[in-house]
């Protein structure tokens, strides 16, 4: 992890190009911008251990950042996935509780520590400032709830059907595309799967028409038959009657 020598100007003009600071005043940004740093760290480096205290808002500028618990037999439940723009600590300086989680960065990533003292001054100074700090921590409370509820008694085919059409547009469409925003493995850890079963369920769907893989770019060509997968009561339903 190293730090990159970049001036009080330049750190306040990278807070400025996030969105994670839209709309936050000026001079909130250049006090906050006091003691931050920007932070060169490499893949597979850990940022932040459960049960340690976190005493820096992480902001990433780009790269990607793994959010997990470690489980009894030695595998890790993935929590959420950071990306460019996103924040994580939060709820740790809110509440000066230590970290929850583990913080692995799965590549090559630059992230803005911002002191978490001065950080909880300003939440305290401008009411603004907690009103969307309370609504980005309950937005990821929702997205955690969504993802248990995904893998509560769901079939993997179910699992991975949910998990797509997440990515539908508004208004929804039958057919649409994106990329998948991650590695399959931190994926299939946020869907309680192995990478072998994403893959597996992937390649069957491919198969069936349901959608088409170009590398990490996913064409879902029959949104209806996702949609119909994803409410099927029995568990088990949509692997039987797919065969997979």
């Amino acid at each position: 992890m190293n730090k990159l020598p970049l001036s009080f100007s330049l750190i306040t003009e990278t807070m400025r190009r996030l969105a994670y600071f839209n709309d936050w005043p000026e001079e909130v940004l250049e006090r906050l911008a006091v003691g931050a740093k920007v932070l060169s760290v490499k893949k597979n480096n850990v940022l932040a251990s459960k049960g340690e205290p976190l005493d820096q808002l992480y902001v990433l500028v780009s790269g990607l950042v793994r959010l997990s618990i470690p489980l009894p037999n030695g595998m890790e439940r993935v929590v959420a996935l950071v990306h460019h723009g996103d924040g994580l600590g939060e709820s740790c300086l809110v509440l000066n509780e230590a970290c929850p989680f583990h913080a692995v960065v799965c590549k090559d990533s630059r992230l803005l520590a911002i002191d978490g003292m001065i950080y909880r001054q300003e939440l305290a100074r401008h009411s603004v400032l907690a009103s969307k700090t309370l609504v980005r921590i309950s937005r990821r409370l929702m997205e955690t709830l969504r993802d248990t509820e995904i893998c509560a008694q769901r079939s993997s085919v179910q699992r991975v059907a949910c998990y797509l059409m997440r990515y539908q547009p508004t208004p929804p469409t039958s057919a649409f595309k994106f990329h998948l925003p991650a590695r399959k493995q931190d994926i299939a850890a946020k869907l309680g799967l192995t990478q072998e079963t994403l893959s597996r369920v992937l390649s069957f769907l491919d198969k069936q028409g349901v959608i088409q893989m170009n590398g990490a770019q996913i064409s879902v060509e029959d949104g209806g038959k996702l949609t119909e997968i994803t409410s099927m009561r029995d568990p088990k339903g949509a692997e039987a009657e797919m065969s997979f």
